[in-house]
């Protein structure tokens, strides 16, 4: 077991904190007398209200942080480096930016280690940028998303638009205003999905806008997204891997006015169309819709213009029917009329000569007819009364007369005995006389 040291030794060797952090602040300085370069990522970037910047370093591999540390750039030093730093890369310093800096090693005895920076080399963060954009744009192409979205069919007339923007951005409100106030009067519906469109937020902000826009996609034919208006720097958003990939993908045309002059985001390369501003976006809607105008203007031109040249034809062609017609009908009325004339002639003559023949042969035929029908009648009046004698024998009254009877069974008259069973009532109707009868026994011999 370890024995505590004795208080006598405890006060002659031991250190006390403050101690040793001034040994670490000292050895510190002699270390690292002089500024140093450093490389390493911002985690975390804040400004408090006096100016000064407030930075987390942090080195990763395999993304893993093994190293981090906090940083300061005074107010002065901050407004130097953040305003040559935008000049250069066109961004803001902020999270996620890889950096060259030069700093020395500041330990305070109660604040512990960080670093003082003194400068950045911009020139290096642009490199870096460029190599990880360069990076996104490669794996996108890899992956096939590149021209995904420039597949997607544009709208002949795209009258349903969603927007994705801040509502305080001048940018949006020219858009609206070109939109609205469009020389042709074209009604445009357009909804604007709220997002911040530059910070560190901005990429969360537009891909929470997407997914609420794909939410209701079936009322839009195409979406756009704009900025401008503001700051021409922090378009780091839109280099993003994941918002390049969710603007690939979506299911509608993408236009893109981010409003960047100098270089196309990765954003722009995977949209369906990228225009420079928000007013060049809403040109670009209004000449779609007026090109297609235009396209039915012209057919509906060249289809009047050829049913007038057909109702043209048509009508010369009509003209010539009935010149030809009506000719064809005058000469054959003239010609039917000389036929009618010339039969008119013939039947004339024919009937004069028809009746004179006539006429001589029914004088001679009319003694042969009065012959005839007298004989006629007499032979017809003699069937007639052998017709009658038969008719008077065949009467029943007569049949019964000579002794015949008639036997009914209800009303009906018995032709044959089968008709008739044991029991029925049957009449016989006499000359003179009824005769009801029971039928007692059938007998069909002869």
């Amino acid at each position: 077991m370890i024995q505590p040291p004795e208080e006598s030794f405890i006060k002659a060797q031991a250190y006390s904190l403050s101690e040793l952090n001034a040994a670490i602040r000292e050895t510190l300085e002699v270390t690292f007398p002089n500024a140093f370069w450093l490389i390493a990522e911002i985690s975390e970037a804040r400004c408090n209200s006096k100016g000064h910047c407030y930075l987390e370093l942090v080195e990763r591999k395999d993304e893993t942080v093994i190293a981090q540390m906090r940083a300061t750039i005074w107010a002065y030093t901050y407004r130097n480096i953040s305003r040559k730093f935008e000049k250069t890369t066109g961004k803001t310093l902020g999270k996620g930016m890889q950096v060259l800096l030069l700093a020395d090693i500041a330990f305070h005895e109660v604040y512990g280690l960080s670093l003082n920076v003194k400068d950045i080399d911009p020139a290096y963060s642009l490199g870096e940028m460029a190599r990880k954009k360069r990076e996104t744009i490669e794996r996108l192409n890899q992956e096939g998303f590149i021209d995904l979205n420039k597949t997607r069919p544009f709208p002949l007339v795209p009258q349903r638009i969603a927007v994705l923007s801040s509502s305080t951005a001048a940018g949006y409100g020219d858009f609206v205003t070109h939109i609205d106030n469009n020389p042709y009067e074209y009604k445009i519906y357009h909804e604007l999905y709220q997002s911040l469109m530059q910070g560190q937020e901005a990429e969360e902000s537009i891909l929470y806008a997407l997914s609420h826009i794909r939410e209701k996609i079936d009322l839009y034919d195409a979406i756009v997204i704009i900025r401008g208006g503001g700051s021409q720097v922090d378009l780091s958003c839109f280099d993003s891997y994941r918002l390049a990939v969710e603007v690939a993908k979506f299911p509608l045309p993408v236009i893109t006015g981010i409003g960047h002059e100098r270089d196309d985001t990765v954003v722009d390369l995977v949209a369906h169309t990228r225009m420079k501003t928000p007013t060049a976006v809403a040109g670009f809607i209004i000449d779609g819709i007026r090109t297609f105008e235009e396209k039915l203007l012209g057919m509906q031109g060249r289809l009047i213009h050829k049913t007038k040249d057909l109702l043209k034809e048509e009508d010369h062609r009509f003209r010539h029917i009935v010149y030809s017609f009506t000719h064809i009908i005058t000469e054959r009325f003239h010609n039917e009329d000389k036929r009618l004339h010339a039969a008119v002639h013939r039947l004339t003559n024919g009937a004069n000569r028809a009746i004179d023949s006539s006429a001589n042969k029914v004088g001679l035929n009319s003694n042969k007819l009065k012959l005839s029908v007298r004989s006629l009648f007499q032979a017809q009046e003699n069937r007639l009364k052998h017709v009658e004698q038969g008719l008077r024998l065949l009467d029943p009254v007569n049949v019964l007369k000579r002794g015949y009877s008639i036997t009914y069974l209800n009303t009906k008259a018995v032709k044959d005995i089968s008709a008739l069973t044991e029991g029925d009532i049957i009449q016989t109707k006499l000359y003179h006389g009824l005769i009801n009868s029971r039928v007692e026994d059938l007998n069909e011999e002869q």
